[in-house]
């Protein structure tokens, strides 16, 4: 992805946010800023995790790309809760826009 706007998230939340671009080829892209989480392996133990959530519960689609802000609350989460708020806004997107599917 060049240097695009992105488009309008379709889920928000104090823990996480996620856009959806129809026009990219599949896959995840992951924003885990250095101003919240200093060290690197905090950084890429969220990547990891995320990585491991769209693997297990099959949230990848034959086109388009997710991309997943991440703010600092979100390193409060257990594996589990964040699965949760995951898959639960990829669902939810998935009822509201018809172009996801």
């Amino acid at each position: 992805m060049s240097q695009q706007k992105l488009p309008k998230y379709f889920y928000s939340s104090k823990n996480l946010r996620l856009f959806y671009i129809a026009s990219e080829p599949s896959g995840l892209r992951l924003s885990v800023p250095k101003k919240f989480f200093r060290l690197a392996v905090d950084r890429n133990k969220i990547k990891r995790q995320i990585k491991e959530i769209f693997r297990t519960n099959g949230l990848y689609f034959q086109k388009g790309c997710f991309i997943i802000m991440v703010y600092k609350p979100f390193c409060e989460l257990s594996y589990r809760e964040a699965s949760f708020e995951i898959v639960k806004a990829v669902k939810s997107s998935l009822n509201n826009n018809k172009a996801l599917k």
